[in-house]
């Protein structure tokens, strides 16, 4: 099976590859090229504004470290291959009408409006069900990413 062309990995992926080498998230990481630059999997990672301010904003929270977010946001930009999102006037229109439609948790809102406009294949996070209930993408667990296109 071909592995999906277009990544949306979700905040919880980029923390728990750091805080947890060897884990699934880090294993998926590790073959997008985030530790060396070397790309096994040629696949395109999709970034929004917001997904980079999670990174950061959850980094300082769990780590107690800003420095080491900063580190691991400037491995995203040097080492992996991506298409960087930003939202037009007419999407961040619709970013506040989602919102306020309360179908999914605010705070989840501008991560799957980026896997969506940005032509998301498969969204990998370990908390997908919230975006699974409406997404008309792939959406999947490490575990199982790593199951279904990497084994």
């Amino acid at each position: 099976m071909n592995i999906p062309k277009r990544l949306f990995l979700d905040t919880n992926i980029f923390i728990n590859a750091e805080s947890f080498p060897d884990s699934n998230a880090d294993k998926i990481l590790s073959l997008l090229g985030l530790h060396n630059g070397v790309k096994v999997i040629d696949s395109v990672i999709i970034i929004s504004p917001d997904l980079i301010d999670q990174i950061i904003r959850v980094g300082k929270r769990i780590w107690r470290n800003k420095d080491r977010a900063s580190q691991l946001v400037g491995k995203i930009w040097s080492n992996l291959n991506y298409d960087y999102l930003l939202f037009n006037d007419y999407q961040i229109q619709k970013v506040i009408d989602f919102k306020q439609s309360k179908i999914i948790p605010a705070e989840d809102v501008e991560i799957y409006l980026a896997a969506k406009w940005g032509k998301t294949d498969c969204f990998i996070s370990d908390n997908r069900e919230l975006i699974q209930a409406i997404a008309d993408f792939e959406c999947l667990t490490p575990e199982v990413f790593i199951r279904k296109y990497l084994s």
